[in-house]
Formats: C-alpha cells, sequence, structure tokens
C-alpha cells in the first residue's frame, strides 16, 4: 500500500435518538458511486465468524487491499445489520462508511446519548462515543461523524461526500441479493484493479472475472467456498463475457480424462457461433467461426506435469473428422483406436485462444463424436489405455469430492488438486479468491472453479475443498498395469504363494521369458525357457511341506520350477517329435501322491513324484493323436480318466489305464473340453450338439444349433455356452454386441460364481454372475481371457488379463 489506509466507522443504530421523519430513499442508494468493496452484513455475528475464519489462514499478502477490507469488519464486531463500504481516497488508500437503518431505543438513564432529531452532519464528542459507543466496538475509533439521511444512518471518517448518482447494474445487484449466508461481499472490478500493487501486475485482476462481481462466503473446517454471480460489462472483456448468451451443456470429458492428471479445465456452450464471436471481442484478431468447429459443445484441456492434451466433444462428427484425415501424414491402431499423425498443428489454438495457447498437437485420436489431441503420443496412448481401462478422472477422488458442489452443467469448469491447479488458476481468477495458504486441516485440497452462464450473467463457484477419500468406480477399478521385455505370449495367471498365502502372477512372454510378479506388480524374477508354456500352470506341493513349484510343459519340455525360478530335478525333461500338449496332474486321494500325464501325439507317458515312469499305467499309445491334455474326475467313489482322440473316440479309463466306460460313437469333437456336468461326461461337436456319456457307457444328444465356434465351459452344476453374440449360464441369457468372444470360462470363489467372456475384437472383457447378470463396471479393457482370484487373501476379488501387446493388467473387484 502507498499510503496508510484510514479507518471508517462501522456505525451502528443511534441509540436513544427520536425516529427521524422517513421518506422513499434506500441504504443502498446512499452508497457512493466511487465504492470499491460492499459488504452488505445480512447477520453481523455470522459475518464476523466468517471473514475470522477466513483471515485466519496464513497468507496475507495476496489482493492486500481486499483483506484488510475484510480485516477491519473482523476487528469492528458491529451489532446491527447494514452496508461496509470501501472508498478510494488517495492512491491506492481506502476510507470506509457503515449504512444501517435507525430503529427507536429506549433511553438510559445515565445515557450521554443526544435527544430530539440528529443534526446532519454533526460531530459526537468523545465522551459520547466513549459512553454511548464503546457498548457497540471492540476497540476504540476517534473521532466519528455521523449524518441522517431520512431513515438510516451514516457514520464515517473523512469519508467522501454522498452522491445519488447511482450505478444501475449496482443498484440492481445490492437490492436483488437475498442469501442465507451472513453477508454479500460485491466488488467494482475496475476500481478494485487501480488499488493493486506492482507485484500483482502479472495476476488476473478483478476485470478479468467479471465487470461486477456479488459473492457469500462459506468456511468450514473442510471447506472454503465463494458462491455467486458475476456480470459482464460491455466496456471490458472478461471471463464471464465469455459466455454472454449462451447457456452450458452438460459435463462429459471427465469420462475422457485420465484418473491421475493435475487438473481438467472445459468450456461448454449451446451454440458455438455465440461463443465465437463472444470469443472475437475478447480476443482481438481472432477468426470468425470456424465451420469445422459448429457441431462442437464441449472443449477441454487435460494437463498433467508437461504433458497436455485438448478434447472436444460434438454432436456431428464428419466435418472435423474428414478435415484431419487429409491433413494427417501417417496413422496406426493404438488398443483398437486409429491414432492420425501430423506434422505440428495450430488449428486448435486459433479456434479457442481463451482456452488453448502455445499448443501444436501432433497426434490425434477419433473416440465417436469426440477428439483427443495432444503434442506427445505418449500422452495420448496414456488417455487411451485409461478409457479402455476406466480408469478415467471421473472416477477419481478428487472429481467425486468436488461433484457433490458442482451443478451438472457449465459454462466453464476447473478442477484438480489445489497445489498443482496455482498457475492455472491463477491465469482465471483473482488471487484473492483462491490464493490464500491453506489451513491444517484442508491437507491436499482440491481446487474447483465453475461458471454456469445464466442470460445476461453468470453464476459463479469457487471452492476449496479436502477431499472426501479413495472414491472410486462401484465394481471395478485398475490395480496396476506391468509391461514386459516383449508381447505378451500366454494369458496372466493367479498363482499361489505359499509363504502369505496371497497370489502371484505367471505369464511368459514372444522371447520365451517367464516371469513371477508379485502381488505389488514389481518382477520378482525372469526366466527364459526354450519353449512356449503350453496351456495353464500347474501348482503341486512335490516335498509335502507346504512349498509350492510350479509344473507344466513347453512346446518341447516338461519342468518342475521352485519359488526362486530354479528347475528342480529331475523335472527338466527334453523331448523330440511333435509339440507337446498341456500337462495333465492327478492327485487322486488329495495326499500329494501326483501322477503327471505328458502326452506328445499318440504317446502317453505318465510319472511319479520321483520322475519315474509309472509302469503300472497301461494306455501309453493311442490309436490316433490326443487333441488336449487328459482330464481326471471322480463321480462317486470311482476315478475316471478321459482322453479326446484325434478321431473322434472319447476314451474314458481307470487309474491302470484300462478302459471304464466304453464309447462306441465318434464325436467331430470341437475346440472345447470335456467335462463332468450332473455326473455325466459332457463335450460337443463342431455342429454344435452337446454329447452327454453317463458312467455306463449310455450317450444322449442334444442339439443346441450352436456355430462351430461356439465356446463352453462346466462344474458338476453349471453350464455355460458362448454362441456368436449369446452367452448362456445356467439357462439364463446375455446377449451382447456383435464380436468375436473367447470360451467362457467359469470361476467359484467364496462360493459364488463368476462367468466371463472376452471380445477379442474390442479387447472387452465382461464378468457375469450366475444370472447372467453382468457385474458392476463391466466391461473393462482387456486383451485376453482374463484369470481371477483373491490376489490379497482380503475376500476380494482381482482380475488379471493381458493389457496391451507387451503389458499386463490388475483389475480390483469391489
Amino acid at each position: 500500500m502507498k499510503g496508510i489506509l484510514r479507518l471508517g466507522l462501522i456505525a451502528l443504530l443511534f441509540a436513544g435518538c427520536n425516529p427521524l421523519e422517513r421518506s422513499d430513499l434506500s441504504p443502498e442508494e446512499a452508497i457512493p458511486r466511487n465504492a470499491v468493496y460492499i459488504l452488505k452484513v445480512h447477520d453481523p455475528e455470522g459475518t464476523f465468524r466468517e471473514v475470522d475464519q477466513y483471515l485466519s489462514r496464513d497468507d496475507s499478502s495476496i489482493g492486500l487491499p481486499f483483506l484488510n477490507f475484510l480485516q477491519y469488519f473482523k476487528d469492528l464486531s458491529p451489532e446491527e445489520a447494514g452496508y461496509l463500504a470501501a472508498l478510494p481516497v488517495q492512491g491506492d488508500s481506502l476510507s470506509y462508511l457503515y449504512i444501517s437503518r435507525i430503529r427507536e431505543v429506549a433511553k438510559e438513564k445515565d445515557s450521554l446519548a443526544v435527544t430530539g432529531e440528529l443534526p446532519s452532519d454533526s460531530l459526537i464528542p468523545e465522551e459520547v462515543e466513549a459512553g454511548l459507543y464503546q457498548k457497540k466496538f471492540t476497540r476504540d475509533l476517534g473521532n466519528l461523524r455521523l449524518t441522517s439521511r431520512d431513515s438510516f444512518l451514516i457514520a464515517s471518517f473523512d469519508a467522501s461526500g454522498l452522491s445519488e448518482d447511482q450505478d444501475p447494474m449496482r443498484l440492481s445487484l445490492l437490492k436483488s441479493s437475498a442469501t442465507g449466508r451472513p453477508f454479500t461481499l460485491f466488488v467494482d472490478s475496475e476500481k478494485a484493479d487501480s488499488l493493486a500493487s506492482p507485484a500483482m501486475e502479472n495476476q488476473t485482476k478483478w476485470s478479468g472475472l467479471a465487470g461486477a462481481l456479488a459473492l457469500d462466503l462459506s468456511h468450514t473446517p473442510d471447506k472454503l467456498q465463494w458462491t455467486g454471480v458475476g456480470i459482464p460489462k460491455d466496456s471490458i472483456p472478461s471471463l464471464v463475457s465469455l459466455f454472454d448468451q449462451t447457456r452450458p451443456v452438460l459435463n462429459t470429458l471427465a469420462s475422457l480424462t485420465p484418473e491421475g492428471v493435475d487438473g481438467l479445465l472445459t468450456f461448454s456452450f449451446a451454440d458455438h457461433n455465440v461463443f465465437s464471436e463472444n470469443q472475437r471481442k475478447a480476443f482481438p484478431g481472432t477468426r470468425a467461426s470456424d465451420s469445422l468447429f459448429q457441431t462442437t459443445e464441449e472443449v477441454g484441456l487435460v494437463f498433467q506435469e508437461n504433458n497436455r492434451a485438448v478434447l472436444l466433444n460434438t454432436f456431428g462428427a464428419l466435418s472435423l473428422t474428414e478435415f484431419l484425415q487429409d491433413a494427417r501424414q501417417d496413422r496406426y491402431d493404438y488398443q483398437g483406436k486409429e491414432v492420425g499423425v501430423l506434422t505440428p498443428h495450430s488449428l486448435l489454438e486459433e479456434a479457442f485462444p481463451s482456452l488453448v495457447r502455445d499448443f501444436r498437437f501432433t497426434h490425434y485420436a477419433v473416440l465417436d463424436n469426440s477428439f483427443v489431441f495432444s503434442d506427445k503420443k505418449e500422452f495420448l496412448e496414456l488417455i487411451i489405455r485409461n478409457i479402455n481401462s476406466g480408469s478415467t478422472y471421473d472416477k477419481s477422488a478428487t472429481y467425486q469430492s468436488a461433484k457433490e458442489e458442482l451443478a451438472e452443467s457449465s459454462s466453464l469448469l476447473l478442477i484438480g488438486d489445489s497445489d498443482k491447479l496455482q498457475d492455472r488458476a491463477s491465469y482465471l481468477l483473482p488471487p484473492a479468491l483462491f490464493g490464500l495458504g491453506d489451513r491444517a486441516e484442508l491437507r491436499d485440497p482440491l481446487l474447483a472453479f465453475q461458471v454456469v452462464a445464466d442470460r445476461s450473467f453468470c453464476h459463479l463457484n469457487i471452492f476449496q475443498k479436502k477431499k472426501t477419500g479413495g472414491v472410486r468406480r462401484q465394481g471395478v477399478s485398475p490395480r496396476f498395469t506391468l509391461q514386459l521385455d516383449a508381447p505378451l505370449a500366454t494369458v496372466p495367471q493367479f498363482v499361489a504363494d505359499h509363504r502369505n498365502n496371497k497370489k502371484e502372477i505367471v505369464v511368459q512372454d514372444t522371447k520365451n521369458n517367464l516371469y513371477l510378479i508379485s502381488s505389488e506388480g514389481k518382477i520378482l524374477w525372469k526366466k527364459e525357457l526354450d519353449g512356449r508354456v503350453q496351456g495353464r500352470i500347474e501348482q503341486i506341493d512335490l516335498y509335502k511341506n507346504g512349498r509350492l513349484q510350479l509344473a507344466f510343459t513347453t512346446s518341447n519340455q516338461f519342468l518342475v520350477l521352485d519359488r526362486n525360478g530354479n528347475e528342480v530335478a529331475p523335472f527338466t525333461m527334453k523331448f523330440s517329435g511333435p509339440v507337446l500338449n498341456p500337462l495333465a496332474v492327478f492327485d487322486y486321494e488329495g495326499n500329494r501322491n501326483y501322477r503327471f500325464v505328458v502326452t506328445q501325439g499318440n504317446d502317453i507317458r505318465m510319472y511319479n513324484g520321483k520322475g519315474k515312469i509309472v509302469t503300472g499305467f497301461k494306455y501309453t499309445k493311442a490309436d490316433s493323436p490326443i487333441l488336449d491334455r487328459p482330464k481326471h474326475f471322480r463321480v462317486g467313489t470311482r476315478d475316471y480318466l478321459v482322453f479326446r482322440l484325434e478321431d473322434g473316440s472319447l476314451k474314458i479309463l481307470n487309474r491302470v489305464g484300462d478302459t471304464r466306460v466304453a464309447v462306441k460313437e465318434k464325436i467331430e469333437f470341437s475346440d472345447n473340453d470335456v467335462y463332468i456336468y450332473n455326473d455325466k461326461f459332457i463335450v460337443t461337436d463342431k455342429t454344435g450338439t452337446l454329447f452327454s456319456v453317463d458312467t455306463r457307457g449310455r450317450t444322449t444328444k442334444t442339439r443346441f444349433n450352436l456355430a462351430a465356434d461356439h465356446g463352453m465351459d462346466a462344474t458338476v452344476k453349471t453350464l455355460s455356452l458362448m454362441n456368436d453374440n449369446e452367452l448362456t449360464i445356467k439357462g439364463n441369457k446375455a446377449s451382447l454386441d456383435l464380436g468375436v468372444y473367447t470360451k467362457p470360462r467359469i470361476f467359484y470363489i467364496y462360493d459364488k460364481i463368476y462367468v466371463s467372456v472376452t471380445d477379442i475384437q474390442t479387447q472387452r472383457a465382461y464378468l457375469f454372475d450366475s444370472n447372467a447378470i453382468p457385474f458392476t463396471g463391466f466391461p473393462v479393457y482387456a486383451n485376453s481371457p482374463i484369470d481371477l482370484s483373491d490376489m490379497d487373501n482380503d475376500r476380494k476379488v482381482e482380475i488379471a488379463a493381458k493389457f496391451e501387446e507387451n503389458s499386463l493388467i490388475v483389475y480390483s473387484l469391489h
């Protein structure tokens, strides 16, 4: 401040005076036209409380004239409602006056009050001030000048003369304001800007927001909020003038924004032509409305550290799509989305200078009627990944916490982490409204600023708020992704960690590296194998001591690895000839006396737990190549070993390899396995017929009219079929979008049935319950079938799947 701020009285009612002659003149009309700030005090006690809380924040150097204005009200503590006005006197100095209605008050015996009418411009003696007014104020005010004006009093110190020459806009604001808050603050932006110190030159001025403002303050331990209205002035371009004569649309761009960004700033408008004309007035030299953006309704800027992206939402994307296709130099597919590559282009900077500055995009993607633009390939791909995985900003704790305070449709919406938004917010808001230091109870707060256009003015909502915690999407959320050294060759699979009963993940890449990954997403070890793992990896307790090993076949090996990836002798067996089938592990009595069955072409080898051939097993040579790993089932007290052969034979044997159930009919097997269902062996053929064989060999055929590439999975009581885009679970049906779906897979976890399928065209994984009802939050992005397990032993289920070509993802259900 250049000069010393000079205190004007917050005047109270004149106790003991006779009522004055009244007229139609209102207190609002007595406020001088040159007032900079006006505080309309509805509830003095509540106003004192709110102002005191606001000023208790740390940084009192921001917006100094504004804060000193509030400081004097805090110090003076009036008892009656009225108006506190700040008037400029010299340079950036302020003088104050308070206007309040007169009411009749009974005289006190010992009062020094003046009787009769109060003469205009009378000077109150010091002893009167000390005697009469000491009850009303918390500090000595010095000499006071009281002026009577019709039915109200004006108390001031060295205030300029009053004038009836009023600003109609301000007068309308003052008279129409009605609030449940203790006070309303009015700011004349041009006059407030004239008081700015040199240190504030690089900050947004009041007039940059609106020509005039009327705001209410709300303060709680978890939130500090300004709400009210802003009115543009024709002579001054301002933020709210961009939305003059427009109306907002429903905000949707948060659903395209990655969850972990620093913040999001969006503009929306029902008529792009109107917005474009407002923008042209505010930014001289801006070209008129571009026909490419005629159908644009919402434009947003996403920022994360040094990364930026622009989002567009339209109701018709044809023109812009065609323009971009003509301009691009290259294209490529990324997670099912086409990405265009251009030389650095200034199209968005030229079309939306009010939002987009110094931004020349090089990559873009079209998502239905929405567009994503970025100047960095990596950031665009991050956005696509998060959209596909469902890890978007509208599910974040920041957005969900702010949403409670926001209207659904915004002309402007800025939202993000407060400490990361200071620079962004300083372009839009006077720092006095958001830049104060955070209170201790508002640790890591969010910051939000919302403008909602309404005819010739805008509703404003500015707040800092404590986040309400980890608010995430109900149903499913990404837990982690992990990138490997090469593309994935197998489906990620959960295995048990015997040390803590948690789950880990095994997966192999195309360079034949096998990985073990912790529940936190860290690679524990990587081992290069000679070939590709066949089918699922089995876990065994070879030494019956609770320590688990991994057993599997590759294209030419039978291997057992310990938890550290070391090979367990003598289970490092190599085979020449045809590719091995997946390993079958039988534990007939559940006593860990394992039988390992390795099949290759027509050959069958059964090994015991010491790696020796089981000589008592007779079925060592099949009449035809074996199609897949054999299966072991127990029905009643009997064991059944089942083999499917290439010639259509279904062999059902006992433990020693003799035929236990004779199946005479040859079956042209589909790609589905054989299962036990309702104590019968079931399998399908390529015509979609289901064969059901009982333990006496009686065969029943049921024609389901399934496509040749249908999928099937079954447990003893549950049958699931996937035919084209129709999923059936226990007779319940769900129709999915047209696609190419994997076989259904049934999981039974904590007495609950889960059934999953994946559309490999759109890379979407679906999850259903036993009634064919989808779980909340699905489908999710996945580039393979999924595996399901409780990874943390906390009775919450996780999902593992291939994500990109060289990465996997784990989701959590909740």
